[in-house]
């Protein structure tokens, strides 16, 4: 019930609360980053190491009355990505932020090793605490919503959408396998040191290098 709470309520995109003659009158940028924040700050809470493990535990406890950790993951995945069910699938921009940032928040899942501050009250280590299962739970969630995304391509209503979608299937693709753009991001890496190095310094060899 929480979580479908926070679909209706948090994750939907607001439109209620964004009157365009307002915001025509004063800013000509900000609005989309304000409410991906305010988004954003909602889904990291909700997907906490420290919830997750939670679930795990209880599950252990009470077996099947329990809210099972895949159910909760299924449940916010759903939420997040609810259009891609649809006959006709439109994302605009406030919901491909939305999918995004869970993207992020995935990738850190799986790619970014977590640390715990030393020196930190028990009260508050325990915020820290993970589960050995949770990156395993996501690479299921990442693979099911990869087959989901292949499958709502075909039915995009505009072009924004199908890009976006082809976009976020290619980040699945290397949040699952970091190592396989590994090349091509040191090449593109080399590549920017290299012309920032002929911004400051233009030579002769530079430029018949870049030719």
């Amino acid at each position: 019930e929480a979580v479908k709470f926070l679909s209706e309520n948090a994750f939907a995109t607001p439109t209620w609360m964004i009157d365009k003659e307002i915001l025509r009158k004063i800013e000509p940028i900000g609005e989309l980053n304000r409410i991906r924040n305010a988004q954003n700050s909602v889904l990291n809470n909700l997907l906490s190491s420290a919830r997750f493990a939670r679930l795990v535990e209880q599950q252990a406890i009470d077996g099947n009355a329990a809210y099972a950790p895949d159910e909760f993951l299924g449940d916010v995945r759903n939420a997040v990505f609810s259009e891609l069910n649809a006959p006709k699938v439109s994302v605009d921009a406030y919901r491909r932020n939305l999918h995004r940032a869970y993207l992020d928040i995935a990738n850190n899942k799986l790619n970014v090793p977590q640390t715990v501050p030393q020196g930190l009250p028990a009260g508050f280590a325990a915020q820290f605490i993970s589960s050995g299962d949770e990156k395993a739970y996501y690479r299921s969630e990442l693979r099911t919503l990869s087959a989901a995304i292949s499958a709502a391509i075909p039915k995009a209503a505009d072009k924004a959408t199908k890009v976006h979608l082809e976009g976020i299937r290619d980040q699945i693709g290397k949040i699952l396998n970091p190592e396989s753009g590994s090349g091509s991001s040191g090449a593109s890496n080399r590549f920017a040191l290299e012309f920032l190095e002929m911004m400051q310094k233009p030579d002769v060899d530079h430029i018949d290098g870049l030719s």
